[in-house]
């Protein structure tokens, strides 16, 4: 996977646009508690939608990043 283009909304949650291969995907950084790293954050990029033309990623990231 290779990360195209990152933004933060105002809310604070970050987006990635992604290309894996031939189809693109959109990324969201999630944060989650574990006890086994320190300070207890734990960071996590999982998809929002994955599988996608490079114009539905790139709707569905403007989208998210408003």
């Amino acid at each position: 996977m290779q990360a195209i283009k990152t933004i933060t909304n105002k809310r604070g949650i970050q987006y990635a646009l992604v290309q894996d291969g031939t189809t693109f995907g959109v990324y969201k950084l999630c944060e989650n508690y574990n006890r086994h790293v320190k300070g207890g954050i734990s960071k996590v990029w999982r998809y929002v939608q994955k599988g996608m033309t490079l114009d539905a990623a790139t709707a569905l990231f403007n989208k998210r990043g408003a």
